[in-house]
């Protein structure tokens, strides 16, 4: 079997969330299953600063909308960057200074072309598997073009981002317009791609079972629950991963100690850590930790709003994020009022995210949605309890206390202030009066298998039985 993993961002050469994690972990475990896949993303201004020793590989070229298009192939490993310096070489992926590139529908129309182009090249390409609106063209140019000998697999990692573009811009994607067609990809007089993703590909997936269910419903499906339905035959859910050979508090280089399930005591060094990094009082109350986007997805508003009251407590909280420019700057101004118990970093650093994955108690997630979520898991690894709502991935990820067997987490009931402050309440009082409990749950939460394994050996069965239908077809 021979897969083609597309993808705009692939870490660690460009990462700005989950997705480039998925496709830097879920490639690796689906080799280890026997699998031939390979990785292809963007040749990025940053990638080419890195000074990364790439190999040219081949030329493409194809008629597009803009006339004949061209494009280098270089490889590193196994994974290929196609070159384009008009559409790829600049700062910033998607954006730049908090606005989105104008020509993006242009760029990404290109990159999913080039993609196929390159599945030609290689000829042995069995699958392609395509995430997120920026590769959703492909199996639209696969169905355009009559290449029946490929089957394409297309994950939506979140339904909030579909690639909506004026129609006057239709003539750049150069396909056939009877696909500008409500059943296919016009939304509301304008062009929406990630509908192609869904419409021409074999199968689609989702990065939880709870969250192929909810894009059903009109409260997730952000407008397209009643399309989503009329495709749920080839819907399916598989619950992401998470590397845990780069999140592992037994061998991360980015903490101040080490420590396993067996023998904590390198955890009380991370906290102590990590109050030293964010200026922290050394105090023995409990330390919630939050990383990710600041925005109302993520329920950055409902911390901000207890924030007060978490503090109060006699507990501290340490941030790290970047998002909306009034959140950034209310996490500002409650950091400058509660110095020395709230520690607030504004953007994005790595070492710093192990730092509080390693040394919090707590991980703050109130997602009003979450498609899947990493974090969640990476703070079970490290023995960092989640409070999360009940929602997609952190509903299937997250087993909470008082809901089942093995508890390795607690649930927020509604994304609401009042039921977020209750979660963090409960959470005191389970580090401050119930510690041989605190321990089980900690304990439960490091054992729990949050590896790629499982959902690797889902995708590989999936492709199987793709392959197997194309080939009944004929």
């Amino acid at each position: 079997m021979r897969i083609l993993f597309c993808s705009s961002e692939v870490a660690p050469y460009a990462k700005t969330g989950g997705l480039a994690d998925v496709s830097a972990a879920l490639p690796v475990e689906l080799r280890s299953l026997g699998a031939g896949c390979d990785v292809v993303m963007p040749l990025y201004r940053s990638v080419k600063k890195s000074r990364l020793e790439l190999k040219h590989v081949t030329n493409i070229s194809f008629l597009s909308g803009q006339g004949i298009s061209r494009a280098r192939v270089f490889s590193h490993g196994s994974v290929y960057f196609i070159e384009n310096d008009l559409y790829f070489n600049r700062d910033g992926y998607y954006s730049y200074k908090g606005r989105d590139f104008p020509d993006n529908l242009e760029r990404y129309a290109f990159f999913s072309r080039a993609c196929v182009e390159l599945a030609a090249a290689l000829g042995d390409t069995d699958i392609i598997h395509c995430n997120d609106w920026q590769t959703a063209l492909v199996p639209a140019y696969i169905h355009a073009l009559g290449m029946t000998g490929i089957s394409v697999c297309y994950t939506i990692h979140n339904l909030a981002y579909q690639g909506i573009f004026d129609s006057a811009l239709w003539p750049l994607l150069f396909l056939p317009y009877e696909y500008f067609h409500p059943d296919i990809m016009e939304y509301y007089g304008s062009i929406n791609i990630l509908k192609a993703g869904v419409v021409f590909s074999d199968a689609v997936t989702t990065v939880s079972p709870s969250y192929a269910l909810e894009i059903q419903t009109p409260e997730f499906g952000a407008g397209l629950d009643g399309f989503l339905r009329s495709f749920s035959r080839k819907l399916t859910g598989i619950v992401n991963g998470i590397d845990t050979r780069v999140w592992d508090p037994l061998n991360d280089g980015s903490i101040a100690h080490s420590f396993s399930a067996e023998d904590l005591s390198g955890k009380a060094v991370c906290k102590r850590d990590l109050q030293q990094r964010l200026s922290l009082k050394k105090n023995d109350g409990p330390l919630f930790g939050l990383i990710g986007r600041l925005v109302d997805q993520k329920g950055i508003d409902l911390v901000i709003s207890i924030m007060d009251d978490i503090i109060a407590l006699g507990a501290q909280v340490a941030v790290l994020g970047s998002g909306d420019s009034r959140y950034e700057q209310d996490l500002r101004s409650l950091s400058a009022r509660h110095k020395g118990n709230l520690g607030v970093v504004i953007g994005f650093d790595e070492d710093l995210a192990h730092s509080i994955e390693a040394g919090a108690d707590f991980f703050l997630m109130p997602s009003r949605f979450e498609p899947c979520g990493l974090n969640q898991m990476i703070s079970m690894r490290y023995g960092t309890l989640p409070i999360v709502t009940r929602v997609g991935g952190l509903k299937d990820t997250v087993t909470a206390l008082g809901e089942g067997e093995n508890p390795t987490g607690l649930r927020v009931e509604r994304p609401t202030p009042s039921d977020l402050l209750d979660a963090v309440r409960r959470a005191c009082m389970l580090f401050h009066e119930q510690k041989a409990l605190f321990s089980v749950i900690r304990r439960n939460a490091m054992q729990k298998d949050v590896g790629w394994r499982s959902s690797a050996i889902q995708y590989y069965s999936l492709y199987t039985k793709m392959i197997n239908f194309r080939e009944r077809k004929r």
